[in-house]
């Protein structure tokens, strides 16, 4: 019986200090000294807002260039749809292309993959304005099937 007394007393104790105590993941959070890179990593949030804003001033211009065919319309589309893919696919290196985890040469090799993509993909776009019918007369054919 005092035996039971005794671990009643010791579980009643360890349930006052448990409340009492602070939560593990603060104690984890404030005295962690883990450095995986993620610490130097810079805040993106503002690049991210202001690519969110740029997809819904896009979502005008889509069904606008279906209607309007022209030089300006082809170029102002050519633009958007290329600022736009390039903020994807750098918003993906930058994710998962971490010196880290894939080597500092193999990261660097493709952050500098990333602007060649969007230089090459700009120049086709603008090739195809100038050279063919334009994005907006090619759309106008793709739906017109």
């Amino acid at each position: 019986m005092a035996a039971s007394l005794r671990h009643m007393a010791h579980f009643h104790k360890a349930l006052l200090v448990s409340r009492s105590a602070p939560r593990l993941s603060t104690i984890v959070r404030a005295t962690s000294t883990l450095n995986d890179g993620a610490s130097k990593v810079p805040d993106h949030s503002m690049h991210f807002k202001l690519e969110r804003l740029w997809a819904v001033g896009m979502l005008p211009i889509l069904p606008a260039s279906y209607f309007i065919h022209g030089p300006v319309m082809d170029a102002v589309l050519t633009v958007a749809l290329t600022l736009h893919i390039h903020w994807g696919i750098h918003g993906v290196v930058y994710d998962y292309a971490r010196p880290y985890v894939i080597g500092e040469a193999a990261a660097k090799a493709a952050h500098v993959g990333v602007y060649i993509i969007t230089g090459l993909l700009l120049a086709g776009l603008l090739h195809f304005n100038t050279n063919d019918v334009g994005i907006t007369k090619a759309f106008e054919l793709v739906f017109s099937l």
